[in-house]
């Protein structure tokens, strides 16, 4: 294939604004926000299930309180009825007497007993509220963080959008002057490579994979026609020659 020297140069440029085109669309992938979000997207989701297992926990305790509270309530009222009882006197029957006041003994029992179920149900209260409130600041510290990021990296991507039009703008300048041929050939290349399809050959080298070229291969080139459009056996890119080619 042959093709103007001056369009094989200008191809250079093409390529160029190829490369930076692929970074622009790796850098796109491989925001660095993308990977903290992730990891504080999963922390957030191991909280949400600690904060609803101390949610839970904090619910049961204060149904146990209340039961118990309901339970002690009804205790105290029943044991004031029968001291009342017992210190009016109006029970002359000794036997029904001695009954009363085992029972009042009984609840005296079970009002202490219910006392300290319900101290401990208000610590479990105490401390279930304490835990889930630490993990809420927590969620609330780590979405705040994540807001932060999110806008961080919209910013990132408007920029990486407004980048990538002013090169694509560039870039159909830089091609249309140039052979249809010759941007066929092209094409064909960078759709393989993934990026560019032409290299400067300069100090003996491929400058798309980096090989160095033998002695024959140079020869091979140095010899042909200075339209002649040459290409590296390693990669396939057209092989631009520049004075800094070595040849």
């Amino acid at each position: 294939m042959l093709a103007d020297p001056a369009a094989q140069r200008r191809l250079l440029d093409v390529a160029a604004l190829d490369v930076k085109l692929v970074h622009l669309r790796h850098r796109a992938a491989n925001l660095p926000e993308n990977e903290e979000l992730k990891g504080l997207q999963a922390e957030r989701v191991a909280l949400a299930g600690r904060i609803t297992e101390a949610a839970t926990r904090r619910g049961d305790a204060q149904a146990e309180f209340d039961r118990v509270d309901r339970d002690l309530e009804a205790a105290r009222a029943r044991q004031e009825r029968n001291r009342g009882r017992a210190d009016s006197g109006e029970i002359a029957d000794q036997r029904a007497l001695q009954s009363l006041l085992a029972e009042i003994g009984h609840l005296d029992g079970r009002i202490s007993d219910l006392e300290d179920i319900e101290l401990e149900a208000m610590q479990e209260i105490e401390d279930a509220t304490g835990v889930h409130d630490e993990l809420l600041a927590r969620r609330a510290g780590i979405e705040d963080r994540m807001r932060a990021l999110l806008a961080s990296r919209d910013r990132s991507k408007a920029e990486i959008t407004e980048q990538g039009g002013r090169l694509m703008s560039e870039r159909e300048l830089a091609r249309e002057p140039l052979p249809a041929e010759l941007l066929a050939l092209y094409d064909k290349i960078a759709g393989r490579t993934g990026s560019s399809g032409a290299a400067e050959l300069r100090a003996r080298r491929c400058g798309g994979c980096g090989m160095e070229l033998d002695q024959a291969e140079l020869h091979t080139i140095a010899a042909s026609r200075p339209d002649a459009v040459a290409r590296c056996e390693e990669c396939g890119r057209i092989l631009v020659r520049t004075g800094e080619s070595g040849l």
